[in-house]
């Protein structure tokens, strides 16, 4: 059975009733943009996970996939899973996808609390400045757990909780100890918890 097995109409009708809310152009081009590598550089963030080229990855809250499509040209033996509450962006990721010719890549689109990926299917799951836009974190983060192997890995990469020119606003960041909370709330083993900038910190986590 698929990944992707259950009802994806299912998800796109509880999140269209969820929100309605649509992202204008520049959104998506500020999620995109180059420049974008100088604060959170993809290739820089694989090197710090257990990663393999055969593993199945979901990248969570993935936008138009700044991330998810060089995940899926390192995992080329693998797939990747790349889901997103907006089907806006799930679509100009399709886009990209499309250019780029990855077979190993599907949009998927999800509500919060509710992600169509079967149980114990994944071997690794990221959550790139996501989690703290979730209304209840360790409901999100036990999602991420359903769907990991046992001994699978996540990792969390989220805005440090401190006021600087970039990024959301202070009081809508996640703090890195309530990240570290949710986590354990919904079954993680902490490997690791570090600074990983100036700007962001990385939590790493085994299913």
């Amino acid at each position: 059975m698929s990944p992707a097995a259950i009802t994806k109409k299912t998800a796109r009708d509880e999140s269209s009733n969820k929100s309605s809310k649509k992202f204008p152009v520049a959104r998506l081009e500020e999620l995109t943009r180059s420049e974008r590598s100088k604060i959170i550089d993809p290739q820089t963030i694989f090197g710090l996970l257990p990663m393999r080229v055969y593993q199945h990855i979901a990248d969570i809250g993935c936008g138009p996939g700044y991330f998810s499509i060089p995940l899926a040209k390192y995992a080329f033996d693998g797939k990747i899973y790349a889901i997103d509450v907006q089907q806006e962006m799930l679509d100009a990721l399709d886009e990209r996808r499309k250019e780029v010719r990855l077979s190993n890549l599907e949009p998927i689109l999800s509500t919060e609390s509710t992600i169509p990926v079967d149980d114990d299917s994944l071997d690794g799951a990221i959550l790139v400045n996501t989690l703290h836009e979730a209304s209840r974190p360790p409901d999100l983060l036990k999602e991420t757990a359903r769907m990991l192997r046992k001994g699978g890995w996540a990792a969390i990469i989220d805005w440090r909780k401190e006021k600087m020119e970039i990024g959301p606003p202070v009081a809508a960041r996640l703090a890195r100890d309530k990240a570290v909370k949710a986590a354990e709330t919904a079954g993680f083993r902490i490997l690791s918890v570090y600074d990983m900038n100036e700007w962001e910190y990385i939590i790493l986590l085994s299913a």
